[in-house]
Order: C-alpha cells, then sequence, then structure tokens
C-alpha cells in the first residue's frame, strides 16, 4: 500500500506539472488562410500591434482556461485514486489467497503409504494436529500370561484376554509415543501398569520408522510385553474390567506353584497376626 501511493504521488505530479504548463500567452494567431472560388489565399502575420480588446479576450480563456484544467485535475486525481484502491484490492486478496495456500501447504502431508494388506493386520491412521503428525491405531489384544515371571493358570489366564487399540503417534519419521486405548471411545485402557500414558517398563520402543511394517511390529512387541505382570512397578492395584492383583496373584499354574512349594516348602503355612483375606477370600474384579 505505500508504495502504491507513493506511485499515485509522482504520477499525479508529473501530469498536474504538464497541465500546469499550458500558458494562454503562447496560444497565438500564426496567420489566416482564405478561400476565394478555387484559389486558397494565406495570410502571413507580419507585425503584431497589441490591442485593449484582445488582452480582456485572453485573460477571460485564461479563467476559463485554468478552470477546465482544474476540473481535469481533479478527474485525474479521482480516476487514478480508484485504479490505486483497485489494484490494492486485488494485491490484499492475492496475499491473502497466497497465505492460506501456504498454509495449507505447511499442514498438508502426503498420504502414508497404508495398503489393504496392512489394514488386515489391524493398521489403520488418522491425521495429526500439527505438520506431519500422523496417529496410528493398531488393533491387539491384552492377554496377561504371566505374573512376575510365573506363569497364570491358563484357564483363567483366558479370562483376561481382552481386545484393545495400540495407539501410536509419529510425527515425520519420528515415534513420539506408544499408548493401550479402549476400543471404543480410545480412551487410556486401563491395566496394572497404566500411568495415563502407560508404564512399558525396561522396554523402550524404536524412536524411528520407515514403513507401516515397523509401526505395526511396535505394536506387536508391546502386545508381548503386556503379558508380565510385574508386582514391582503395579500402577493400577484394581484395573477396570480387571481382576484385583491380590486376585490375579493366586492364580498361578499347577506346575509353577507345585515347583514354588518344593524350593520354600513354608510358603503355605499361614503366619499367626498376618491378616490373609486377600489373599484366600474370593476372586474379586473391578467393574
Amino acid at each position: 500500500m505505500p508504495e502504491l501511493t507513493k506511485l499515485k504521488k509522482e504520477a499525479l505530479e508529473k501530469m498536474f506539472q504538464d497541465i500546469d504548463s499550458v500558458d494562454v500567452n503562447e496560444i497565438k494567431n500564426t496567420g489566416i488562410t482564405i478561400r476565394a472560388g478555387s484559389k486558397l489565399v494565406k495570410l502571413e502575420v507580419v507585425s503584431e500591434t497589441p490591442i485593449e480588446i484582445e488582452e480582456e479576450i485572453r485573460e477571460e480563456f485564461r479563467i476559463r482556461l485554468r478552470e477546465k484544467l482544474q476540473e481535469i485535475k481533479n478527474r485525474l486525481n479521482q480516476k487514478v485514486t480508484e485504479i490505486v484502491e483497485t489494484t490494492s484490492r486485488i494485491r490484499i486478496e492475492a496475499e491473502r489467497k497466497e497465505q492460506e495456500l501456504k498454509s495449507q501447504l505447511q499442514r498438508a502431508h502426503p498420504m502414508p503409504d497404508v495398503f489393504v494388506e496392512h489394514a488386515g493386520r489391524g493398521l489403520s491412521c488418522v491425521k495429526g494436529q500439527g505438520r506431519g503428525e500422523i496417529i496410528w491405531l493398531v488393533s491387539g489384544i491384552y492377554w496377561p500370561k504371566f505374573y512376575d515371571g510365573k506363569r497364570i493358570d491358563p484357564k483363567y489366564s483366558k479370562k483376561l484376554l481382552t481386545q484393545i487399540m495400540f495407539m501410536i503417534h509419529t510425527k515425520d519419521d519420528r515415534v513420539t509415543g506408544v499408548s493401550t486405548r479402549q476400543l471404543i471411545g480410545l480412551d487410556y485402557f486401563d491395566h496394572y501398569h497404566q500411568h495415563r500414558p502407560d508404564c512399558w517398563g525396561h522396554w523402550v520402543y524404536p524412536k524411528t520408522w520407515s514403513t507401516p511394517n515397523d509401526l505395526i511390529k511396535i505394536a506387536r512387541d508391546a502386545e508381548a510385553v503386556l503379558q508380565n505382570v510385574n508386582p514391582h512397578s503395579i500402577a493400577n492395584r484394581s484395573p477396570r474390567g480387571l481382576p484385583r492383583k491380590e486376585t490375579l496373584a493366586r492364580h498361578m499354574a499347577a506346575e509353577t506353584n507345585r515347583r514354588a512349594r518344593e524350593q520354600n516348602p513354608d510358603q503355605g503355612e499361614i503366619r499367626t497376626g498376618v491378616r490373609t483375606t486377600a489373599e484366600n477370600g474370593p476372586d474379586v474384579w473391578e467393574i
């Protein structure tokens, strides 16, 4: 806008200078041509003798000319102003559209190479909030099979099997987060190591990825990590929809219990003064 105003001012000044350069005194008659039948007679000025009426006529003509020139100036100023305003509006609109296009390009990123075969393995994805951010969803199961490294009774373990969703956040080629989610609503899935987000213990997921297969592998590795419940890092003793931690601890596989008794014969004895309600009471599940 300042550049257009400057150009307008310079253009008007130049035009006004040309208009103001018109001088009535420079308008003189250089001669007269008379037609007489088929002949033209041209009279040339040899000398001039000023007369009073001529100056009056020139003054009147000068006044009318100034009025006309001022009218021309006003029209020129109006037209140039309209042109500048129109140009300014076009420029502002062009800059707005350019900014919108740049903003769209900044938010846009190419669709990752996810095919039907990946969807068949439980993978889908949605666009994140920022540039280059993608949220990957991999369907899986939560199935604790071990408690502190000891096998849980398979018959009881099957009751714990729950379908869940693994949510993996990426930005460009970096993996920024892995968490377990419920199938409906995608809220955090409650389990024994759920800190919102999940506590993965010693397992560290890869920090980069190159193909969707890498993300599926991360979900499957996380699925395997969750098969063992570590009683030393419990975040939630009573997860919703799962048995309490104490209930889970009582359902070790028969072979595991037998070996434990052989290694520690006094394990089954009840010490005086120790409350055993939680250990020997009925199984309790949190709803």
